[in-house]
């Protein structure tokens, strides 16, 4: 008697397809292959010092993420220097810090600075004088939290510093609505 073999390919191919059948809806149900975790990291991190490199007519941020643990008033160490990258050009600057919450709310945060900077209306800080080229500055040595902001301990926030360098002979005033060596 002769066997016919033609009839094992298929019975394969029938038990590898419910055998994946039966994995997927595991996966599925389960949600072991979709989930995910918020691990992401970065080399900033809050207390470390950083500079900010800005060029003429362009904006410059740096981000990190923080615990909510913190409490309205209390102040961070967060030392942030800026650096003018243009080797001809003096720059206006001007700087503001945002705390992303949950609802794309920002909760307030404020700079303590050193005497070359005043805070304006529209909340940016603004150095009162210009930066020269290649020239570095303190922006701040620490962060103040908000009052009002609510931070919960149980999350972590997005930080972002967010610096702003103009060329020193454009319409500052046209465009930023001040000048920083007059009237902020």
């Amino acid at each position: 008697m002769k066997k016919n073999n033609s009839n094992y390919g298929w019975l394969f191919a029938c038990v590898s397809l419910v055998i994946l059948l039966g994995i997927s809806v595991y996966l599925g149900i389960s949600g072991w292959y979709f989930s995910s975790s918020n691990t992401q990291e970065t080399d900033l991190q809050l207390g470390n010092n950083i500079e900010i490199s800005v060029k003429k007519n362009e904006s410059a941020t740096a981000s990190f993420t923080f615990s909510g643990g913190f409490l309205e008033g209390e102040k961070l160490s967060q030392i942030v220097g800026i650096k003018n990258l243009d080797t001809d050009s003096e720059l206006y600057i001007r700087a503001k810090v945002y705390v992303f919450m949950s609802d794309n709310a920002i909760a307030d945060m404020q700079f303590v600075t050193s005497n070359n900077w005043t805070k304006g209306d529209d909340g940016y800080y603004y150095f009162n004088e210009k930066l020269i080229p290649q020239g570095k500055i303190g922006l701040c040595s620490s962060l103040v939290i908000g009052d009002g902001s609510h931070l919960r301990g149980n999350k972590n926030y997005i930080m972002t510093i967010a610096v702003e360098g103009l060329d020193a002979n454009a319409d500052v005033e046209g465009l930023w609505g001040v000048n920083p060596l007059q009237n902020v």
